[in-house]
């Protein structure tokens, strides 16, 4: 009885929210509580999933104008599986709803499904330091709710993945890996999949480190999430098997519980096809049986390579290098001098006369540092490595810059830093050797016209490094690795020995072949695989503005970008091949 009354209470206050008219009642309402008392109710409703955006109104009247349409589908037998959203990111929630709609105009049959807490305990989605101060009982429990308030509108109700699993197989997979030691689990694989390196890898980034035994209870926790994925393939085989979709859509691959679904579909012959939301301009990026961080540009490369590129097009990139040097092109602000960024550092201390390389880290719990390894064992390691070569050659100056989003205020601080992993270590740098502080209050770009040579892992500051006519080692699975314009060893040896003659200036580099193959790659990578679909206004810790007003706003010929996902998702076409890619943006 008491939750029957306290339901409707809650009822009754988002009835109250949806009168006002100038903002939520849960933001702007309640002025005269205290702000800690204010906090407290927002996060609760948001907790429990149900506090209601104001782009879900704005979502629903464009669902119900779909649903009163008399169409005719174009596309009867096209069944669209769609899997679990991310949608408890509003970016994610409203993508999903959008193009869902979209793909129902151009008449293709949508059916969702999502997780209705089968994962017993902490999951991809809620674990770690991301849960905060709360439950994960009661975070999935709003997670569930926010799943179902997304499908709502579909004709289709969604489908529960709870329909397809029997109750004793939670306690079988129990038992199948309860013996497992440490080594095992990392390494488990079944059906060809690698389990245990996706319960791992969601260890690190729900912990923000790069070492997964720096997490508290790591083999009890790894074993859960690698249950909680054997689970996940049990459900996921039986609604393949029992929909028969014709597609299957899914959130960015990269992690386990929408890579099961990938392979599951590979291994099934029906086309896949992931995204993410890909920076703060409200662009996104699409990949076909891949996740989008780890798309093919080889396929279109040689094509593209060979057009040569237009005047507009390189005032494009030339503008949008700029920006990155503003900051006006990140995802977060953290490339840039923000409130967070206080620390400064003495530019006099260098000797201007060293030939000088400056490598440039990554976040070490991030996916695109994620299992790039090629000549070192990780990222630390070619730090420390590269740090004894210039201590064993102070005739030469390196200087590290940290990536910036180690201690990004809006997202959970790194503990695994550079300058604490190199403290751990032991790490003692000689005078030719600059560790800069992670909150420098100066851009990576202004140490450019210090520097000879730049060194990387997979950041993408690697990119812009080379379409500023600085050389480029990689030692990584840096995206551009290996399109011409960079250094690619494949070895230590090798990568010293490039290293010492580019310091010497006895490398010759073909600058002129370098920025244009930069600055082509620049612009299939940021202009055309991020696409621009005219969805959303999105900036980083604002709310999220719907550019969509109605469900002819959706309609083929509104946007090219979108058209040509809807198409590729249509024609089970690949997003990237060697004769196309999505139009410039």
């Amino acid at each position: 009885m008491k939750v029957f009354f306290l339901h409707s209470f809650l009822k009754i206050i988002l009835q109250i929210q949806k009168t006002i008219q100038d903002d939520s009642f849960l933001r702007k309402g309640w002025r005269f509580f205290p702000d800690g008392f204010r906090s407290k109710i927002r996060t609760f409703f948001h907790s429990i999933g149900m506090d209601e955006p104001d782009y879900l109104v704005a979502l629903n009247k464009i669902g119900d104008e779909l649903n009163s349409y008399k169409s005719v589908y174009q596309h009867e037998s096209l069944k669209i599986l769609y899997g679990p959203s991310f949608c408890i990111y509003g970016p994610c929630f409203i993508h999903d709803r959008l193009l869902s709609y979209a793909l129902r105009l151009q008449g293709a049959q949508i059916i969702p499904i999502y997780c209705d807490a089968i994962q017993p305990s902490e999951c991809e989605f809620w674990n770690g330091v991301w849960m905060g101060n709360q439950t994960f009982k009661t975070k999935c429990k709003g997670c569930v709710r926010k799943s179902q308030k997304l499908w709502e509108k579909n004709p289709i109700p969604a489908i529960r993945l709870s329909k397809y699993l029997q109750g004793n197989e939670i306690e079988e997979i129990e038992k199948k890996i309860e013996c497992l030691n440490e080594e095992q689990w990392i390494t488990y694989v079944d059906d060809g999949m690698p389990f245990g390196r996706w319960a791992k890898d969601i260890l690190l980034n729900g912990n923000v480190v790069g070492n997964y035994k720096l997490v508290p209870d790591y083999h009890e926790r790894g074993l859960a999430h690698l249950k909680n994925l054997l689970l996940l393939k049990v459900a996921y085989e039986r609604v393949l098997d029992d929909v028969k979709p014709s597609r299957v859509v899914s959130n960015n691959s990269y992690y386990g519980m929408f890579a099961i679904l990938q392979e599951l579909c590979i291994k099934k012959c029906i086309p896949f096809y992931s995204h993410f939301e890909a920076d703060r301009q409200s662009t996104w990026s699409y990949a076909y049986n891949d996740n989008p961080g780890n798309s093919d540009f080889s396929k279109p490369w040689k094509k593209f390579s060979q057009i040569p590129l237009e005047n507009v097009q390189k005032n494009k990139i030339k503008n949008w290098l700029k920006g990155r040097n503003s900051g006006e092109n990140m995802v977060y602000d953290t490339l840039v001098a923000g409130k967070h960024l206080v620390d400064e550092f003495d530019l006099s201390k260098m000797d201007n006369k060293k030939p000088t390389a400056l490598l440039a880290g990554n976040v070490v719990w991030d996916l695109n540092s994620l299992n790039t390894d090629l000549i070192f064992p990780d990222m630390v390691s070619w730090i420390v490595e590269t740090i004894n070569w210039f201590a064993h050659h102070p005739e030469y100056q390196l200087i590290i810059r940290p990536h910036p989003g180690e201690t990004f205020p809006s997202i959970p601080i790194t503990e695994e830093r550079i300058e604490t992993e190199l403290l751990k270590r032991g790490v003692q740098l000689p005078k030719n050797i600059f560790l800069l502080p992670t909150r420098l209050n100066m851009t990576v770009y202004q140490l450019f016209p210090l520097i000879q040579v730049g060194l990387v892992y997979t950041t993408t500051v690697g990119l812009e490094m080379a379409a500023s006519k600085i050389p480029v080692i990689t030692s990584a699975k840096a995206p551009y690795r290996g399109f011409g314009f960079t250094f690619d060893p494949s070895k230590k040896q090798d990568y010293f020995n490039i290293l010492d003659k580019i310091l010497q200036g006895k490398e010759v580099v073909n600058f002129e072949s370098q920025v244009d193959l930069a600055y082509k790659f620049l612009l299939l990578y940021h202009f055309h695989s991020y696409t621009k679909i005219d969805i959303i206004d999105h900036v980083w810790g604002k709310p999220v503005k719907l550019k969509i007003k109605s469900a002819e706003d959706l309609l083929a010929g509104k946007n090219k970008c979108r058209d040509y996902v809807l198409d590729s998702i249509i024609k089970g076409l690949p997003i990237l091949a060697e004769d196309r890619w999505p139009p410039e943006s």
